[in-house]
């Protein structure tokens, strides 16, 4: 089905010409009509963006898939092709081997069928055919992979009305393994595939080193029953060309994501047209949009189209030239927008501060799986030296948003390791530890976005005391301490918050004591708060002390729901007249 999709999609975007893709070109050289070059030397092609970086001009032009050996490209391709130029640490032998190929081909494209009444298809065969390309000036910059674009008269060569219909002949003369057969994918009979014809540009496939192919089996140890190349695939020529197109366009569609550091590239679709943008409520939680899609969810108001709408989700991966499909989804439209709205749902968090939000991107959620930079007051950027982000963060959460899934413990694992190494907790963290909560199966609590004061979990209410110590101890110095209550036990709090509160509960009679001295209000309401929270610990028979990883983060969500609290307590005693 992935197949079919992918072919779908290329079929409804026809601009390209089969077997073409887009590379850059470095160089190009100029003929007329009788073949003779139009400047001895070779013509520097080349463009400067909006930051003054040059780089070569992108064209798409008739590429095929180049295994191993030597074949070339029609009208444009490498210098060591185009010239038989090679590098100083290159192989003449190799490099001449390219020049009689991309020349014997020129030739065969003069005299086909297509190509004997175009005159730029004779005017490239001559240049060979009279020896003219031993003429050219060698530019001294110029590299063996470099590109060259082939010119008739200032016109790109493949650009000739012969070229396209020449060039799919020929790719399916050296692609088709002489063998016909029911094409997987569009289920008609006809010339098979021996290899794919394309392949998907590398900046595409994160973890790939090369362009790489959907499906290589150039081993027998990598196919079904010892079978190499597409025996076990059947794929017809169309088809094939079709699945690598559709697959390049979904991946450089802007419906696709990825972010530096991570291991895969996620891109979706959907099948009918429908104003639904799943990814960017994801994203960008709009609240007036969250709450538009919970309340049709909750009321079983979707519109119609969303039941025979298709949804597609495909995520890859790159292993050197090989693309890794991670993960693949189809489903009906309204089936997406139930869990996307069980992740909003799930994924709400009481902001520290009231002016906060209450839902997170995917995007700010990856981010917080890395390190917090404590003096920048900011997470390590993706990608970053030492961030310390699981490289299938970005992967795992989608896969949690889109499926219902629950998260792979590894990660909540990790974010309390960073949580307690980095001494942080924000309101993007706390809502990846309430995800976490929800979708675990060993877990019975089910944890509210905000405090909840039925909660009664010792490890929920130890958190809450923790974070009731620290505000006291805030108000009796008014912020002014080099070392506070949470620098000095925050990070051992996490995995056994009975000595941090021992501690706290003995310096709390301290602060208290001065606290009374200049606002005894405050030092009532903070004993009150005190005294309440340590009775629900004793009635629970103590405080906590060596906790699981479920208790961790249960203890770190009472902790932010009580600071949380409190703020949004101070804000509205500010907010209310005298």
């Amino acid at each position: 089905m992935l197949l079919q999709r992918l072919a779908a999609y290329a079929a409804a975007d026809p601009a390209t010409a089969p077997f073409h893709r887009s590379r850059l070109f470095s160089w190009h050289l100029d003929l007329d009509r009788d073949g003779r070059p139009r400047s001895p030397d070779l013509l520097p092609l080349t463009r400067t963006d909006a930051k003054g970086r040059v780089s070569g001009v992108p064209h798409t032009v008739p590429i095929a898939v180049r295994t191993s050996g030597v074949a070339a490209n029609l009208a444009a391709d490498d210098v060591q092709y185009v010239l038989g130029w090679h590098d100083p640490d290159g192989k003449p032998e190799r490099a001449a081997q390219c020049l009689q190929a991309f020349s014997a081909l020129s030739q065969q494209w003069a005299d086909s069928e297509h190509g004997r009444d175009d005159p730029v298809a004779r005017a490239v065969a001559r240049f060979y055919r009279d020896g003219h390309h031993t003429a050219i000036t060698r530019a001294e910059t110029a590299t063996a992979k470099q590109g060259v674009l082939i010119t008739v008269e200032g016109q790109p060569a493949y650009q000739a009305p012969s070229a396209a219909p020449f060039w799919a002949g020929e790719v399916a003369r050296r692609k088709g393994d002489g063998v016909s057969g029911l094409c997987l994918v569009c289920a008609t009979s006809g010339p098979l595939l021996d290899t794919v014809p394309g392949k998907v540009p590398a900046r595409l496939v994160p973890g790939a080193s090369n362009d790489a192919a959907l499906v290589s089996i150039n081993e027998r140890v990598f196919g079904y029953d010892l079978s190499t190349q597409l025996a076990c695939t059947p794929v017809c020529l169309t088809c094939g060309e079709a699945v690598t197109a559709g697959l390049t366009g979904v991946l450089s569609s802007p419906h696709a994501t990825s972010y530096g550091g991570q291991d895969s590239r996620m891109a979706w679709w959907v099948t009918d047209a429908v104003e639904f943008d799943v990814m960017t409520l994801l994203d960008r939680p709009d609240p007036e949009a969250v709450n538009r899609l919970l309340h049709a969810v909750h009321e079983g108001r979707l519109p119609p189209e969303f039941d025979t709408a298709r949804f597609c989700s495909l995520t890859v991966g790159g292993n050197i030239a090989r693309v890794m499909v991670r993960d693949w989804l189809e489903t009906p439209l309204a089936h997406v927008a139930d869990a996307v709205a069980a992740w909003l749902a799930d994924s709400e968090i009481t902001p520290t501060w009231p002016t906060g939000r209450t839902h997170h991107g995917l995007g700010q959620m990856t981010l917080a799986t890395g390190r917090w930079q404590r003096q920048a007051k900011r997470y390590a950027d993706f990608g970053a030296k030492g961030a310390d982000r699981p490289t299938g963060a970005h992967r795992d959460l989608l896969k949690a948003a889109l499926r219902h899934a629950v998260l792979p413990p590894s990660l909540l694992v990790h974010l309390l390791n960073r949580i307690r190494t980095d001494g942080h907790l924000d309101d993007a963290r706390a809502a990846l530890l309430r995800l976490a909560l929800l979708r675990s199966p060993t877990v019975t609590e089910n944890p509210m976005p905000g405090l909840d004061p039925t909660n009664t979990t010792p490890a929920y209410v130890a958190g809450r005391a923790f974070a009731a110590l620290e505000a006291l101890q805030y108000d009796v110095t008014a912020g002014k301490v080099n070392t506070t209550y949470a620098d000095r036990y925050f990070a051992g709090a996490i995995t056994n918050p009975r000595a941090a509160l021992v501690n706290g509960r003995k310096d709390a009679n301290a602060w208290l004591r001065k606290l009374r001295r200049t606002r005894g209000g405050a030092a009532v309401n903070h004993e009150k708060t005190l005294d309440e929270l340590f009775g629900l610990l004793t009635a629970q028979g103590g405080i906590p002390a060596r906790v699981t990883i479920a208790q961790q983060a249960l203890f770190l969500l009472g902790y932010h729901h009580q600071r949380a609290h409190r703020f949004a307590t101070l804000t509205r005693s500010q907010e209310t007249p005298a």
